[in-house]
Parts: structure tokens; C-alpha cells; sequence
């Protein structure tokens, strides 16, 4: 047999232990499963699905009634709340192979070996490691190695000439210092 209630409480220890009232004024205990890998304790107010273990009177949370978020058929979309249930974060594993992340605080990943990559909500972008950037690109602090031909402009650290008119000495190089 199964019930569906609304969550009370949760307490977080070795694993989420949840209070759903699944009657009026009747409150049960029961120790939340989800598929492996995931841990998403549910907020206050949550739907949860019970179901009775083996004729014992104990229960099993085995899920949440969520809103869809949009995910077709063999798609995944994994997202996150703020208490009072506004989605805040948005992963999504699409059916043509694209991820998409969408959040209002920007995406930052990193490796084992310290690499990092964080895309701010400016959109500004922070890199260490080796990194290719392709498209338009302002880089401030550190140094930077670059190809192609400058275009004139008269300001910043290029030369558009490849070699002085006046010396012969080359001007065009790969490595800018200290941007």
C-alpha cells in the first residue's frame, strides 16, 4: 500500500530521514530512496510518495511530485531550489548531446589537477591551465600568447607594422607581458 503526504520535516545525518503527514495531525517517519548518485533532500511543503515495506507499517519515501522543467523524452534536467521552491539552477543533458547549464550566480568547474573554469554572471571568464580561446577575447593580468596580424587602431599593446620602417627591427611578435 502507498500514501502520498506533504513533507514536515527532514533531518540530515548518514542518510535523509523524512516526517510526512500522510493523514491529518499524522506525522511518519521514513528514510528517504532516490536513484544513486543523487542527493536532493526535498523542501518543506514537498509531495512525497510513500510506500509500505513488506506489511511492516514502516515507510519508504521513494519520491517527489515535481513540476517539469521541460525535459522531452530521454532527457535529463537536474535543478535546484531556494527554500521557498523558485528554481535557482538549471542542468540540462539534452537529447542532441548538448549540456546546458543556466544560473543566476554563474558556473564555475574544476578538475583534480586544480584547473578551473568559472563563467560569471558578467560572463567574464576565468581559465587556468592550458586553454584555447577562439572569438574575441580581453585579457587582463598576467601574459599572453597570441597569432595572427594586428589591426592598426593607434592604442594598445599590437603593432600593426611587422617591422620598423625607420630600423628594420621587427615589431610583431606572439607574447604580450604583463596585460
Amino acid at each position: 500500500m502507498g500514501r502520498i503526504g506533504k513533507l514536515i520535516k527532514t533531518e540530515i545525518e548518514k542518510f535523509i530521514v523524512a516526517t510526512v503527514e500522510t493523514r491529518f495531525k499524522f506525522n511518519q517517519s521514513c528514510d528517504m530512496y532516490a536513484s544513486s548518485g543523487d542527493d536532493a533532500p526535498p523542501l518543506e511543503k514537498d509531495r512525497i510518495a510513500l510506500i509500505e515495506i513488506d506489511g511492516t507499517g514502516k515507510m519508504a519515501a521513494v519520491g517527489v511530485l515535481m513540476v517539469s522543467q521541460g525535459a522531452k523524452p530521454g532527457e535529463r534536467i537536474l535543478y535546484s531550489r531556494d527554500e521557498d521552491g523558485a528554481v535557482q539552477a538549471i542542468l540540462k543533458l539534452l537529447g542532441d548531446g548538448k549540456i546546458e547549464a543556466v544560473s543566476p550566480g554563474g558556473v564555475k568547474t574544476s578538475t583534480d589537477d586544480n584547473y578551473e573554469l568559472e563563467v560569471k554572471k558578467d560572463l567574464s571568464v576565468k581559465a587556468d591551465g592550458n586553454t584555447k580561446f577562439e572569438g574575441k577575447l580581453e585579457i587582463t593580468g598576467g601574459n599572453m600568447k597570441c597569432k595572427g596580424t594586428a589591426t592598426p587602431s593607434g592604442t594598445g599593446c599590437f603593432c600593426a607594422l611587422p617591422t620598423c620602417p625607420v630600423t628594420g627591427a621587427p615589431h610583431s611578435g606572439e607574447m604580450v607581458l604583463n596585460t
